[in-house]
């Protein structure tokens, strides 16, 4: 039985905007900050390089959460609370004036288009139940498949997709508008904003190297040692539906602002009765629903002697333009580890989106139940730019091993041995 306490993460990346130290590193500079209390060490900067722009972002609280073996079966309950948010399609032009404000006087004047531009933020918590069964268990082959529904309770969303965008700041009160057409939505923050449901479905192969026949998990002592595990999931399936969200579709051949910095919105009404005036064309829509960040995700783990392993994982976005859903960033993930019962020590190599410019090095370390770490610590402890962190623990109770175990000495599996005592792993 594995029964989580506590945990929380944070992940957080961009493309456009940094943080830099000026003399030192990360660390060193909150360190001289605090200790001189100076204010003007960490810098921030923005990219001046061409491209779209990407942000991704997410805050999670794990709560009390149970897993529980049962031989050949295993069940599960979690609850936690999560916030994310996803900003794609973003033009240079517009991370600049988002960065700089529309006063910036160097793009004035000049037309862009974009589409495709998508901004989507929402905040839940998810209570969920898990089961999972071994499939197969025959020569040197296991199988297992498992899954776990989850209700959600919506806090909050926003979202705003643009289908086509082209504009002209004129100067610093004028802002012209060629072509806009897409949707919006908003759904101010409540303890039950809106409700929904999630699927996450996975299946795993092992590569044992002892005969499986008639294996039951946890029922010696010491688990079947496997060659290699390859495994495959789809991750957060499913979506939030948020009634009594403002929400709309418009289109425009032409809008013009003579005078932005006077434009204030106030709440949601606000926002709904700007896009009314401001849009030729506009249509109310009842309520609003947004996507989970759906991925799918394929894992490989490989021994390569006892206590040594080094694992792969790759995680692909199923989030399409059409929808409005939460984007999972892209990440391709190399992790030599190596593990024992109540230690295990594990280096992350991560690239984001698939290209070699955004990798990350990490560290993560368990010691017993307590697990620290994040996959992007090198600009906490170098002076390049951060363009992102990721940081997470996880304090646990694990139940080793049954009573039945304690004071004996670890038996080998005999192929056809058919006894379920409940030994635990630390994983």
């Amino acid at each position: 039985m594995d029964v989580n306490i506590i945990g929380a993460d944070l992940f957080v990346r961009n493309d456009h905007v940094y943080v830099s130290g000026r003399d030192r590193t990360m660390l060193g500079e909150m360190r001289e900050s605090m200790r001189t209390a100076a204010s003007d060490g960490i810098l921030l900067n923005e990219a001046l390089d061409g491209g779209e722009r990407r942000a991704f972002g997410q805050a999670r609280v794990k709560g009390p959460a149970v897993a529980l073996s049962l031989g050949r079966d295993a069940i599960g309950v979690h609850v936690s609370s999560r916030a994310a948010l996803s900003f794609t399609g973003v033009g240079n032009d517009v991370a600049r004036y988002a960065y700089n404000g529309l006063g910036y006087a160097p793009l004035h004047g000049t037309r862009f288009t974009h589409d495709d531009l998508r901004l989507t933020s929402m905040a839940w918590t998810e209570v969920g139940a898990s089961y999972a069964r071994q499939i197969v268990a025959r020569d040197f082959h296991r199988l297992s498949a498992g899954l776990t529904a989850k209700w959600i309770m919506g806090h909050g969303a926003a979202s705003l997709a643009m289908n086509a965008l082209d504009y002209t700041v004129l100067d610093t009160a004028r802002l012209r508008i060629d072509e806009a057409s897409g949707t919006y939505g908003i759904a101010l923050p409540a303890m039950r904003a809106g409700t929904g449901a999630g699927l996450d479905l996975g299946i795993t192969y092992e590569h044992t190297l002892e005969e499986a026949d008639g294996y039951v998990p946890h029922s010696t002592c010491d688990p079947l040692p496997y060659s290699y595990r390859l495994g495959f999931s789809i991750l957060d399936l499913g979506g939030v539906r948020f009634k009594e969200a403002v929400s709309g579709e418009f289109d425009a051949s032409t809008a013009a602002f003579n005078d932005y910095e006077t434009i204030q919105v106030n709440g949601e009404e606000g926002l709904d009765s700007l896009f009314r005036t401001a849009f030729s064309s506009y249509f109310a829509r009842e309520g609003m629903s947004v996507g989970l960040p759906t991925a799918a995700s394929l894992q490989l783990d490989k021994r390569i002697v006892d206590h040594v392993f080094i694992a792969a994982d790759v995680v692909q976005n199923l989030s399409f333009p059409s929808a409005v859903r939460l984007r999972r960033p892209n990440t391709v993930s190399i992790v030599p580890r190596i593990e024992f019962k109540r230690f295990e020590a594990a280096m992350p190599i991560t690239f984001y989106e698939y290209r070699y410019q955004n990798a990350g090095l990490g560290l993560m370390l368990r010691l017993n139940n307590v697990v620290l770490g994040g996959d992007n610590l090198l600009p906490w402890i170098t002076r390049g730019s951060m363009y992102g962190t990721d940081l997470y623990f996880r304090m646990k109770w694990t139940i080793f091993r049954s009573p039945a175990c304690k004071g004996k000495k670890g038996r080998k599996h005999r192929a056809g041995d058919m006894s379920a005592l409940p030994c635990t792993l630390s994983r």
